[in-house]
């Protein structure tokens, strides 16, 4: 059952919300001092509102198998801690995928929840807008500190992440009957539903193959761009 469709009145509102959140919290960020730090209780917040949750789930009755953090977005909390605890190339590494895989992907749940199965003003519903929004603030922070420098060169990094979670969410998928990462089914009514149509069931998975490729080459054009104009801006001054 759904019970609420996606970009209603409350999901708008909720969209609003979120933004207003998002611009207030990196205005403060991006030169506070204490940036780090939040960034690190934030990636630690993020694991607790998920144990919390599966925790909770059990408690109604859900099968474990059936919430396990396999999905993208569960994984990137993991991805989170571990950018938000190294140090170096190391977190370069995490901080860039957080940014250009993880955060893509909780925008995509946030426009297009598919948690709807629950009223809106269900605990799970607020709970899982506020960790995906999180997921988005916590990268964006690492970028707008200029923590993050995107660069083409790095454009093998998502690849090798997905290289090595992919094939083992995907055996889980098959040996489980489940879902994670959307690998076996997209959302309705949603990107990943269209990839579907167009590349057809039995290619959906070279789909999202394409799918990701098209997003990553927008969005290392665009943090490429962006970066240039960063660089001009001292010498036009």
């Amino acid at each position: 059952m759904i019970y609420y469709e996606h970009f209603c009145k409350e999901h708008l509102i909720m969209l609003a919300v979120i933004l207003t959140v998002l611009i207030s919290s990196l205005i403060y960020l991006r030169k506070s001092k204490y940036a780090d730090t939040v960034t690190k209780v934030l990636s630690v917040l993020l694991f607790v509102c998920e144990m919390t949750q599966e925790i909770l789930l059990v408690h109604e009755g859900r099968d474990f198998i059936d919430i396990m953090p396999f999905h993208l977005c569960n994984i990137g909390i993991f991805v989170n801690i571990l950018a938000a605890f190294s140090k170096g190339k190391l977190q370069q590494f995490f901080a860039e995928v957080s940014l250009v895989l993880i955060m893509p992907g909780a925008l995509g749940a946030i426009l297009f929840p598919d948690w709807n199965y629950r009223p809106f003003f269900n605990w799970l519903c607020f709970m899982c807008f506020f960790t995906h929004t999180l997921l988005v603030l916590i990268p964006l922070t690492y970028y707008v500190r200029e923590k993050i420098h995107v660069s083409f060169k790095h454009f093998w990094y998502p690849y090798a992440f997905l290289g090595v979670v992919t094939p083992l969410i995907y055996i889980l998928d098959k040996k489980t009957n489940t879902n994670y990462m959307f690998l076996s089914y997209p959302v309705a009514h949603s990107p990943l539903s269209l990839t579907r149509d167009i590349f057809g069931k039995e290619r959906y998975i070279l789909g999202l193959v394409v799918l990701v490729t098209i997003a990553l080459l927008f969005e290392y054009t665009l943090y490429t761009v962006l970066g240039l104009r960063k660089k001009k801006k001292p010498t036009d001054s």
